[in-house]
Order: structure tokens, then sequence, then C-alpha cells
């Protein structure tokens, strides 16, 4: 009955829509060549570009769209300039606009969602190896997100990357303006005389929902501008400073800290150390000593109603530049490197990393070293962790590599070695071969089979797509400092789905429509599970979207399974839900989402219903709500329940230099109302003053009323400065 009403509302959706654009993808254009000049002087970077030398560069022009017709002529003008001198590379940036007051502009925070805004991307592989590039984001304040791109793929850990260049931008009567100045000392590249580079531009229109890239990049590339193998050749540069380059970033922590259960008052006092070292124009050396988090955002909450554990991102810095480097396996799943494992439940003392480039290979190896600590009364010993990792080019797009990962600890040591392969082909379609084993000396759980892999194929294009996935997971297999919540797995998993777009609609932009499904036994071929969905979801081109989906799931529990401290008895449970969701254009002063889900629910029933609203005042404040509820019931004792989360995002800058952040939650699982407010101020660029206040209170019953309701309550100040020489 669901798979019915689920394609009967897929096929409605189709008969409403316009006849797709034709699926015969053109050629890919040719990509073009940008000249950088060399200035005379050095611009004086607010975003106005009266330097004489301006005018004299010939403007880069011809943007095309990427969205919503490819290929199609942009309905406002951008003109780039580029510049440089022994110290930096310019760029000036003219975005003509028919209407400046509908620029929309609310972000000042840096690194925040300037993809909400009108936002211009420069993108520049610096070693012109069509794989890696730097990403340098910009909205029309000047404010600044960056990132890196691996082997032409990122995630969102990937824009926590921070790069130390200038940038400002200015609202004109013709649209607005952009200066930047990327110093060569932020970006690595060859030790060419001249090098050649790769770059690429990308431009928003939030109103009009409107992409455009520079050069063009064919639909068939779904990484639009991040396809770093459809990027123009700039030429021009020489004279380029070379040599050594070292930036050290000392900081010192003050503060206090009250946890329950602890008599006195934890004092927080401490120095520390980072740095970074250029040991060659192609490698760099991060070091850091007497590590502290401190300044890092907190986690979601959120409600484990699956019997694995669940997975939280990596927010930390030291680990996230280049972090795509260091991945290796399938995200989420079967991770051989997870930073999260190290350093949270012991402190970090100090360490190493070793990031660049050598010919073909891309290298990284990290080591670090984490102190004893008593954590809930129990003693839990230091260890060393370290990983190397090297990607070798050895066709175009297509690479091979290798990981080695290893934790040494008191009394024995965990040790993971793998191999994995991927050739990129057809615009998006990829071919990923990898596979691992662990040597434990100590293995946490029983099992003989320690190796894990995986092949995968998918192919793609702008019209549909397949994906072919078989995964192999040991019963033994558990690397100390990956992340594997699931082993004991033989599974094959597949998609096949069609995602049209409607280049002559006013109101539909695509229809993306696919089957899922995977079967997964035991390493003893025993079934234990599968999944099968069917999935729509309809994006608008005012930026809204809508989607549905029809889900069917077995699990056979072999041995008891705990969902919330309830325990589910051994037997096959089959259960089948329907779920659908809205979410308006986030760039809106006013946008929000609603969510909702019913069905089966381990021979019990699951409805669950979330949403938010948010409201930018400006860029000074935005505020965000969310809400969820899950209302479970289980044939089991004390099975029927629910589970709220609330909680609250503020957002507020006085400029880009002071900005804070505050998230506020509370759960009826904890029944704690947990706190986290983050202030930075940038006083010099790389160098900040941050003030953090955490806290956890709880609401519930106490079993005691002498007992204290506070959890944690915890105020940290920490002074960073940067030293580059």
């Amino acid at each position: 009955m669901l798979r019915t009403t689920a394609l009967g509302t897929t096929l409605a959706w189709a008969t409403l829509l316009p006849l797709p654009a034709a699926t015969q993808t053109p050629e890919s254009p040719a990509r073009g060549t940008a000249t950088a000049v060399r200035a005379p002087e050095r611009p004086e970077i607010d975003g106005v570009m009266d330097e004489p030398f301006w005018a004299g560069i010939e403007p880069i022009t011809g943007f095309k769209q990427w969205e919503p017709v490819e290929g199609g002529e942009p309905t406002e003008g951008t003109e780039v300039r580029i510049a440089f001198d022994e110290h930096a590379i310019y760029f000036g940036v003219l975005l003509r606009d028919s209407d400046p007051s509908a620029i929309r502009r609310s972000i000042l925070q840096r690194e925040g969602r300037i993809d909400q805004d009108d936002r211009f991307i420069i993108c520049l592989d610096t070693y012109h190896d069509g794989r890696n590039a730097y990403v340098f984001e910009l909205n029309s304040f000047g404010t600044q997100g960056d990132a890196y791109i691996t082997d032409e793929s990122m995630t969102l850990d990937d824009w926590n990357w921070e790069g130390v260049y200038e940038s400002e931008g200015r609202i004109t009567p013709e649209g607005w303006v952009l200066e930047v100045a990327i110093p060569f000392t932020t970006i690595r590249f060859g030790d060419a005389a001249e090098p050649t580079m790769g770059v690429a531009f990308y431009r928003s229109i939030r109103r009009k929902n409107e992409e455009l890239t520079w050069p063009q990049i064919p639909q068939r590339f779904r990484n639009g501008i991040f396809q770093v193998s459809q990027y123009a050749t700039l030429t021009g540069l020489s004279g380029l400073r070379r040599g050594r380059y070292t930036e050290v970033k000392p900081f010192a922590i003050a503060g206090a800290q009250k946890v329950a259960g602890e008599a006195n008052t934890e004092v927080l006092d401490d120095v520390g150390v980072d740095a970074k070292i250029s040991l060659t124009p192609n490698l760099t050396l991060d070091l850091t000593w007497n590590t502290d988090f401190a300044q890092v955002e907190a986690d979601n909450v959120q409600v484990n109603l699956t019997r694995y554990d669940l997975f939280f991102p990596e927010k930390r810095d030291f680990f996230l530049e280049r972090a795509g480097l260091f991945t290796f396996g399938a995200a989420q799943e079967t991770e051989v490197f997870f930073s999260r494992t190290i350093g949270l439940s012991t402190p970090i003392r100090g360490g190493g990393r070793l990031t660049g480039e050598v010919g073909p290979f891309s290298v990284g190896a990290l080591a670090l070293r984490t102190e004893d600590a008593e954590v809930a009364g129990v003693r839990r010993p230091g260890a060393w962790s370290s990983v190397a990792r090297v990607r070798a080019e050895l066709l175009p797009r297509t690479t091979l590599g290798g990981i080695f990962t290893s934790l040494d600890r008191e009394g024995g040591h965990n040790r993971a070695a793998g191999l994995d392969a991927e050739a990129r082909f057809w615009g998006s379609s990829t071919f990923l071969l990898w596979a691992a084993n662990v040597w434990d000396a100590e293995p946490a759980r029983g099992g003989s089979s320690t190796a894990a892999g995986q092949a995968e194929l998918v192919l793609r294009n702008d019209f549909w797509f397949f994906e072919l996935t078989r995964t192999i997971i040991g019963d033994a297999f558990q690397p100390a400092l990956g992340f594997v919540p699931r082993p004991d797995q033989r599974r094959w998993g597949a998609q096949l789905g069609v995602i049209p777009r409607f280049e002559g609609s006013r109101w539909a932009r695509q229809l993306q429509v696919f089957l899922q499904g995977n079967h997964i036994e035991t390493m003893d071929g025993v079934k234990e599970s599968h999944f099968r969905r069917l999935q729509s979801r309809l994006s608008f081109q005012t930026g809204d979207f809508a989607s549905f989906e029809v889900s069917e799931r077995f699990e056979r529990l072999v041995a008891p399974a705990s969902i919330q401290r309830r325990t589910l008895p051994v037997g096959d449970y089959t259960f089948r839900f329907v779920s659908g969701g809205v979410r308006t254009n986030e760039s809106r002063t006013l946008s929000g989402s609603l969510n909702a889900q019913a069905g089966d629910f381990w021979s019990g029933t699951l409805g669950s219903v979330s949403g938010g609203l948010t409201w930018k005042t400006g860029p000074y404040l935005t505020l965000g709500a969310r809400a969820s509820r899950n209302a479970v019931s289980l044939p089991v004792a004390d099975g029927d329940f629910t589970t709220h989360i609330l909680s609250l995002d503020v957002l507020a800058a006085l400029s880009r230099k002071l900005f804070a952040s505050a998230l506020f939650q509370w759960d009826d699982v904890s029944r704690t109302f947990q706190g986290n407010v983050r202030i930075d101020w940038i006083h010099t660029p790389g160098s900040d003053l941050f003030l953090v206040l955490d806290s956890g209170y709880f609401t519930g019953d106490l079993l005691d009323p002498r007992e204290t309701r506070w959890r944690k309550r915890t105020g940290v100040v920490k002074l960073t400065y940067m030293k580059a020489f």
C-alpha cells in the first residue's frame, strides 16, 4: 500500500511538471585562460578599485549560467581582474546588479552560512593538478569563508579551514565590488619560476536563485565549481616570494569549571602554542603543544533511536585543514581514520602533522600524544596516535593511495593499514575500491575476520544516475582510530534515479526520483537486515523544495537489543514508514522547515515531527528555533514513550571582527538544559580572543533535594596571537 502511495505521489508531481530539457549534454567548452598582471603598487583592500592599474587590466567576462539554464546568459554582468606582486595575488571583482537594494547580505560571521547571501567564490588549483584546490568564498560585506578541495570532492568539514587573507566588499550604484588579497604564504604551490595554476569563479544571485561560473562547467559535472579538472588556466605569475615561512600562534587560557559530583571548582589556567612551518614550498608542518580546544562549538543534541553509535562531526581546527586527504573508507560507516577518537576523553599533550605535495604524490602524516586522565573514577592512560596517508595520481582523474594508523597504548596497540583507488570519468562517474586490515594486540571483541573492503561504481550525468556498492566488514574489524558502528556484515547496495531539470518552467527547477536499497548479511551468511526506499524531491525556482519518501526496513535480532533502555527480544522485525518535508529558501528574512514521519517501528509504531523557523533580523542578529518530537510505542514493558528536543541558535555580530554564537538546547531524555555561548574577537588577522561559557542544568526530579541541579558550569577566556615571519 505504501509503495503504491509513494509511486502515485511521484507520478502526480510528474504530470504537473513541464517537460524536461533535452538530456543530451553539450560538449565541454574550451576552458579558457586568465592572465595575472603585475601590479606597480599594492592596492588598498577597501572595496574601491580606484588604483589606476585596475583600469588597465582586461577583465574576465563571459560567465555562463550553471542554474537555472545550463550555459544560459547571465541576467547580470560580472567582471574579474587579476593582479599580483611578489607577496600576494589580488582580485578586483565588479558584480553588476540592476537592483542593488535587492542584494541579499546577512552574514558577518567568518565561516558563516555565506551561501545564504549573494556570494562570489574564487577557486585556485595552485599545483595545476586538476584534483586539489583552495576555495575563497565572499559576500558583499567581504565576509570570508574558505575551504580546501581534495580530489575534486568536498564535505562540510572542509569549510572549516581558515586561511589568512584580506577582503572588502561594498555596495555601489552599479551592484557590488570586491577586492581580495591572498598572500602567497597562505597558499602552497609548485616551485617553478613562472607557476601555472588552475582558476575558476562562481557567482550566485540569491533572489533569483541564479548561479554563474567561469569557465562554463557543464551540468554533467555535478560538483560544479568544485570540479577542479574543469578549471581555466592562470598564467602570468613570476617573481613570487619564495623560501621558508613560519606562523607561530601561542595561546593563553584562563577560567574555571565546576562539574557535578566534584567537590572543588577546577581552575583553568594554561598556555600552549601552535606553529605552521613551510619546510618546502610544497610541504607544511603543523606542530602543537599543550593543545586546547576550549573555543570549539558544542555538538547538537541527538536522541539515539538505533542500536548503533551516533556520528558527531569533527569541529577542531587542528584536524580540519586538508582533512579530505586523510579520509579513507565509507563516510560515517567504515572510516579507518576518524579524528574525533583523539583527545576527547584524554587531553592532547602535543604532536605534529605534515601535509603537502611531493611530485605526483599527496602526502599526510600525523602523530599526537595524549595524557593520562581519570574519567568517572576510571584511569585512562595516555597513548600515541599516528596516521600516515599518501595518494598518487596515476592518470588524469585517477588516484592510488594507502593509509596506516596506529594507536600505541599501555599494554598493547591497534594498527590498521589499507589501500584505495579511485577513477573519475564521464563527468561525475566514479569507480572506488578500497581494502583495509586491523591488527590489535588486545581486540575489544571476539571474531576472526579483521579485514574490510568496498567496491563502488557510480554512473551519473545530468539526467540519471546509477550506483552499485559491495561492502564487506569483518566481525573483528575495529580500527581504534576509526569509526565503524556496524562490523560483521556483507552488504550489497544499489541506487537508481532520474534528476530531470525544467529550464523552461517558471516555477519548477528540478525533480529527483530514486530507488535505493541494500541487503546485509553477517560474515557467516545469515541475513541481518535490508532497507528499501523510494524517494522524490521537487525543487522550485524560488529556492524552496518539498520531498516525499516511503521506506521498508527489516532487522533480525540474534541477541536482545536496547532502544532508549527498552529491551527488544530476539526475532525478526519488518517495519514500513512514510515521510515528507518542506523547506523554504534560507536566504529569506523568515524561513522554515517541517518534516514528518509515521509508520512501524520494531513491531510497534513511531510518529515523529520536526521543524524550525529562522529569522534574519538583519546582518547583526539571526535567531533560529528548532523542535522535534518522537512518539514511540513498543510491545515491551514501558514501551510507550516520547522524546522531545528544543533548541535555539543565536548568531550576533557587531562587525566582521566581533561576533558571537549561542546554542541553547533541552531534551527530555537527559532532562538537561544546555547552553553554549562563544564570543570571538579577531583582534588581528589569524588571531582571536574567545570568551566561552558552557553550562548544563538538570530539570528533572532530584532523588536527593540537596543535590545540585547544575551538571556543569564553565567559563573560559582564550587569547591567541599569530606571528608570521
